[in-house]
């Protein structure tokens, strides 16, 4: 009888021990956390000024983590587990989760309650696509964070369609560059018949006369600075936020 009840209470220990090894996730070290080492230096200074600027300006939570696997928990589980082990977000619930795993070769992305309407499962989907055929298949895993770190703050500032079309619009054609050629060249020969009087550059008088042509300068619309630099204060932690499992992931 006390054999059976030994062996009974070993197997309750060993129940209760894996139970404790999955409830456990590592502890959040700031906004980007590369726990899997795949990061290059400028990928990371990216997601930290995204991160950064996210915070200040909109009041939004972004955690960027590498593991190598997301074991025992399949990706979409783990991210979901994180999410809420970490609090991603604050009381608002305005919290994004982006989970690069290496040996399941899978990106997921977790939406706080708050974001949902603003990220739909749907055009985070999108946006993974995009980042898995550029970046996550070729290995450019950094590249890839970054780009999705910079897409999803565009899409929640509202700029993302509104600055395509205006960079659209602003782009030049080459018909229209030819055209503007040949109507500064017919200003320039002008400019310069009307300087000499009708005798010719031998007869007298004042010789011809400096003109100023005025050549009309454009500016397209580009980046919003480089990311050379940080601002804004240190990792303060996150608490309090939660996700319903709102979110997309893809493999790769």
């Amino acid at each position: 009888m006390q054999r059976h009840a030994g062996i009974v209470l070993a197997v309750l220990l060993c129940l209760g021990l894996s139970q404790l090894a999955l409830a456990q996730f590592p502890a959040p070290q700031g906004h980007v956390n590369d726990f899997a080492k795949v990061l290059d230096q400028r990928s990371r200074a990216e997601l930290e000024v995204v991160a950064e600027e996210l915070e200040r300006e909109q009041g939004i939570e972004l955690a960027v983590v590498t593991i190598e696997t997301t074991a025992p928990y399949d990706p979409a589980e783990y991210r979901t587990r994180l999410f809420e082990e970490w609090g991603i977000g604050g009381p608002e619930d305005s919290g994004l989760l982006i989970v690069l795993s290496l040996e399941e070769r899978a990106i997921e992305v977790e939406t706080g309650y708050g974001l949902e309407g603003t990220l739909p499962d749907g055009k985070v989907g999108a946006y993974l696509d995009q980042a898995v055929s550029r970046y996550f298949a070729q290995g450019e895993y950094g590249p890839g964070l970054s780009y999705l770190a910079q897409a999803f703050q565009k899409e929640l500032a509202g700029e993302v369609f509104e600055q395509a079309e205006e960079q659209r619009r602003a782009k030049p054609s080459g018909d229209w560059l030819i055209a503007f050629g040949i109507f500064l060249l017919i200003v320039v020969l002008m400019r310069r018949g009307r300087n000499y009087p009708p005798g010719g550059m031998g007869g007298g008088g004042s010789g011809p006369r400096r003109s100023t042509v005025f050549v009309p300068t454009m500016r397209f619309p580009g980046s919003r600075g480089g990311f050379g630099s940080s601002r804004g204060g240190g990792f303060g932690g996150f608490g309090g936020g939660r996700s319903g499992g709102g979110g997309a992931g893809r493999r790769f």
